[in-house]
């Protein structure tokens, strides 16, 4: 073989193991950029997301306002009949609730009547209250309150008494969640007979 015909395979198999070496850094360049373009599309998936949450979370809010939920209540709670500005909350307004719970809302207010005992679920999440008096299933000493979503629901709440008619506080407690099962608890005693419990719950 001659001295040309060597020079020339030579030349060719560089030439060759050059255009390689761009294939293949065209190709890790492509690859590179898909791996940006899909993490940027999660990304404005995700920001989204949290866009969309935000909003959700916003319009509840300006829906509710704070007699129906948000955040925490300290005014005069007396029943509607004699004045006040609401009533106890019943399912459709305890789901609210749960909707603000899942939007990412930590703070909401609650009122139940003394004898009342329901359950509700929605977005993910389930509350329950029970009351303390025996002849609404209760013990006969203690109120219960139950919270859970799948990924636990620690909390913490001022609980009170109302009067009905005046709206009187009584029986101030701040209470601590406890595990129950899956869900976690308060229960808060029974001192006085008085229309409404109302609590003013901080999600942990």
């Amino acid at each position: 073989m001659s001295e040309t015909h060597l020079n020339t395979e030579t030349v060719f198999e560089a030439s060759w193991r050059h255009i390689c070496r761009r294939i293949n850094t065209v190709l890790e360049l492509k690859l590179k950029i898909q791996k940006l373009e899909k993490e940027l599309e999660n990304k404005k998936s995700q920001e989204k997301g949290q866009d969309d949450k935000c909003n959700e979370l916003e319009k509840l809010k300006m829906e509710m306002g704070e007699i129906g939920g948000v955040g925490h209540f300290l005014g005069n709670d007396k029943g509607t009949y004699f004045g006040g500005v609401r009533d106890e909350m019943a399912d459709e307004e305890l789901k609210k609730v749960l909707r603000l719970f899942a939007a990412g809302e930590k703070k909401v207010n609650l009122k139940f009547l003394w004898f009342q005992y329901l359950e509700v679920a929605e977005a993910g999440w389930t509350i329950q209250f029970k009351s303390a008096d025996k002849n609404y299933g209760g013990d006969g000493q203690y109120f219960y309150l139950w919270l859970s979503n799948k990924g636990g629901a620690k909390f913490k709440a001022i609980a009170q008494q109302i009067g009905g008619g005046s709206g009187k506080e009584k029986n101030q407690r701040e209470l601590q969640s406890e595990k129950d099962g899956t869900r976690q608890r308060i229960k808060y005693e029974q001192v006085a007979v008085f229309a409404f419990v109302r609590f003013n719950i901080t999600i942990l």
